[in-house]
């Protein structure tokens, strides 16, 4: 029932955060039986709170997600996973009406999940510190998500400027290997006959907010994404126990996005309306619907995936080879779109900064209700950063919220000491979280876990529903590790011996290639274990002023592939991108669609070649990066150029504070960095071989702005560049100065740039011809 547990834990885990009454009694009976069936899953609304947006989720539902599992045999038979529908419906938050009640509970919702992410995370610290020497540093390196955009963290200094030397940990590296070995091939057996299939996705937001007068929608559908096990021919079956090679074939089905503009809004209706509505706009290759604004028409793909469980014992296939191919993508952007773009951005802006004023706001026109807009203005700046800051720093709150901190604390004491904990101390616990804050609560059960094991006692067993575990953050620091003790009421076993018979656990290891006494191989430093292809036949980007009307600008990329391969022996990455051709055109003038940018250089070979590789073989650097190019036209056109640029032109200033402070303080972190923390870059910083090779290419200027034959041209060769890197030897920072260290920290390079120049053509001179 180990299995069982996992996967139950799993799924609560994942659905309890987005789905409503989730029967996990049901859930757990269902995955002990091998099948599970839910249906009619509805979302819930604050299911995007964590991702820390402004929107809401108005209706969503899964109609129906099962998963078959074959316990007794889960080696032979196939595992299933089907998720048939998700609709989901998001707005913005000021588009649903202000409830107190909801408001707290999802603030409450959204505490808890970071109480229990950082007390994962600080009970994570604590074993690696316990095994390693190392402490924990503070809680700043947890609790961070409460700072607001724009507002600058405070300076702490470092009480330890470098961890302690712990323990040497080699010795158990095999045992992590081992460990990790196993896993790895149970995992195989498990995704060999694994069958996942996905169909009707439609996720929509609607928007009367950003602009009243034209409201918009945007949206990604899909029609259905399946992941089939198939033989050496591609064609799905089942495999059996005696098949090593494993063949997965994903497909991609009707794939699309859409960006209306001053379209009709849904979510006002019932919704059964909204979910039948989500419904029905989900097309497909064949059908395309047409309400929908697309920015690029659903598309379709394929790919396929060879694995090999024993290539790292044979050496002579990868043990992962996977291709992808996608015939053709076209996207297409109007000027109404482009700027309903903009304007929410900038609307999301103004929905994070209102944020805080949102219980304040009435719901009534502006224009006949002047005096409630008013105490609205007054009540927010008033309530939230006024009387709010002049009540904090009050003698009588602060001496209430020292009081709040020890009732807490005396109370999370008894829940540690305690293996039933009285349902009065549940409850007083619950209503204190109400009131203190994240930095506050994990600050107090700090002080109660040492306090409890300085006294000398026993931590119990914590409750599983606030996601800590047993031992505390310090156990490993002030005392030795408790064993583990086997619950008596549980049914579950701890181990795969308690799970299995040696019998039935040495036919499990046999049927997935695993053995206790082996070890994991030192694998060759040129062997390359996984290799993965994309090819992209063809991709069109084009914008327009609007639909059925003559594209301004239309790029368009023939052949673009991409290759990644790994070699883990040499812990090395390649990456290799080749792109055939690339046409630009412009707008269609004195019927002729005029070329902007067009490949001239040898047909033969690919107009760009890049490659990327980590570790190299053939290299004494660290990374090598080699970009090759054959020669590009380019042709200057006037009136393309000027719609392109009237295109992107906004009519009214771009506002983005609060994007724009976010930015700003991270730049400020990054300019922090002391003299030290730079002096440790450079000596550990990554040798970079740099190698460009660019063929000349020109620009053509014609003395009309429009190419023809006939016109007077002004020629620029940009000549041929080349780029390599300056080998600058061991960095050495002892005893050097600041500007020395400066020097240092750039990398340098030789440049070389022939055969640059600029020509004047007459239209009737004969070498023009011959230069072109």
């Amino acid at each position: 029932m180990v299995l069982e547990s996992v996967v139950a834990d799993l799924l609560n885990r994942f659905l309890g955060d987005y789905v409503e009454n989730l029967d996990k009694s049901q859930l757990k009976l269902g995955i002990w039986g091998g099948n599970v069936a839910l249906d009619n899953l509805k979302i819930k609304e604050n299911a995007l709170s964590e991702f820390d947006v402004p929107f809401k989720v108005r209706a969503g539902q899964i109609d129906k997600l099962t998963l078959k599992i074959p316990w007794k045999n889960l080696y032979g038979e196939a595992v299933v996973a089907t998720l048939e529908g998700l609709y989901l419906l998001v707005v913005p938050g000021a588009s649903i009406k202000y409830d107190a009640e909801k408001e707290e509970k999802s603030l409450q919702d959204i505490k808890q999940k970071e109480l229990s992410r950082i007390e994962e995370a600080l009970q994570k610290a604590a074993e690696k510190g316990a095994h390693s020497g190392e402490f924990i540093y503070g809680l700043e390196n947890f609790v961070c998500k409460d700072i607001k955009p724009g507002r600058k963290r405070k300076k702490h200094k470092k009480h330890f400027k470098k961890p302690f030397k712990g323990l040497d940990r080699s010795k158990d590296k095999p045992k992590e290997a081992k460990k990790d070995t196993f896993l790895e091939k149970l995992a195989t057996q498990v995704i060999k006959n694994v069958q996942v299939k996905i169909t009707d996705i439609h996720i929509k937001y609607e928007d009367d907010v950003t602009d009243p007068k034209r409201p918009l929608s945007f949206g990604v559908t899909l029609g259905e994404l399946s992941l089939l096990t198939a033989n050496e021919h591609w064609t799905p079956c089942v495999l059996n126990e005696a098949d090593k090679i494993i063949y997965k074939l994903i497909r991609l089905d009707s794939l699309s996005v859409y960006w209306n503009v001053n379209c009709r809004m849904s979510y006002q209706g019932s919704r059964e309306q909204i979910l039948d509505k989500l419904k029905s706009e989900i097309p497909t290759s064949n059908d395309i619907l047409p309400s929908h604004q697309y920015i690029f028409q659903p598309i379709s793909a394929s790919a396929k995936l060879y694995m090999n469980p024993y290539a790292e014992t044979e050496l002579k296939t990868p043990k992962l080879d996977g291709s992808i191919e996608v015939q053709n993508i076209a996207i297409e952007l109007t000027k109404p779109q482009y700027l309903s773009m903009i304007d929410l951005l900038e609307s999301v802006d103004y929905m994070v900064r209102n944020a805080p004023y949102r219980k304040y706001k009435p719901y009534l026109p502006l224009h006949t209700n002047g005096r409630q807009w008013w105490k609205y203005a007054i009540d927010s700046i008033l309530e939230v950063h006024i009387r709010r800051c002049t009540h904090m720093w009050s003698w009588s709150n602060i001496k209430n919220h020292r009081q709040l901190l020890k009732s807490y604390k005396c109370a999370y004491k008894t829940k540690l000491t305690q293996t039933k904990v009285p349902e009065e101390i549940q409850k007083q616990i619950q209503e204190l979280e109400k009131t203190l804050d994240v930095f506050n609560i994990i600050l107090a059960r700090q002080q109660a876990q040492v306090e409890v094991i300085r006294s000398g006692q026993k931590l119990k067993n914590k409750s599983t529903d606030t996601g800590e575990k047993r031992g505390g953050w310090f156990s490993g620091f002030w005392g030795k590790k408790e064993c583990k003790k086997k619950d008596e009421e549980s049914l579950i076993p701890e181990t795969i011996d308690d799970l299995m018979t040696p019998e039935e656990k040495d036919k499990f290891f046999t049927a997935i290639g695993y053995s206790e006494s082996t070890h994991n191989l030192t694998l060759p430093k040129q062997y390359v274990a996984h290799i993965m292809t994309m090819k992209l036949v063809s991709t069109s980007i084009t914008i327009r002023e609007n639909k059925n009307i003559p594209e301004i600008l239309k790029i368009q990329i023939i052949g673009l592939g991409t290759k990644v391969s790994q070699r883990p022996g040499a812990q090395a990455l390649k990456v290799e991108a080749k792109l055939e051709h690339w046409y630009i055109t412009g707008l269609k003038q004195q019927g002729t669609v005029p070329s902007l940018v067009a490949s001239v250089g040898d047909t033969a070979s690919s107009l760009l070649k890049m490659e990327f590789e980590t570790n190299p073989e053939n290299s004494p650097a660290d990374q090598i990066l080699v970009v090759q190019s054959q020669p590009v036209e380019v042709i200057y056109d006037a009136k393309t150029i000027n719609a392109v640029v009237e295109f992107f032109q906004s009519n009214k200033g771009l506002d983005l504070e609060q994007i724009t402070s976010a930015t700003l303080m991270k730049l400020e972190e990054i300019k922090e960095r002391t003299a030290a923390g730079l002096t440790h870059i450079i000596e550990t910083r990554k040798v970079l071989d740099l190698k460009i090779n660019l063929k000349p290419s020109y620009l053509i200027v014609p003395h009309t702005g429009f190419y023809h034959r006939k016109s007077d041209l002004l020629i620029l060769d940009f000549g041929t560049l080349q780029l390599n890197s300056k080998d600058q030897g061991l960095q050495k920072t002892g005893n050097s100065s600041l500007e020395e260290i400066m020097d240092k920290a750039y990398d340098k390079f030789d440049v070389e740039i022939k055969s640059v120049q600029l020509l004047f053509a007459k239209a009737d001179l004969k070498y023009q011809e011959g230069f072109l």
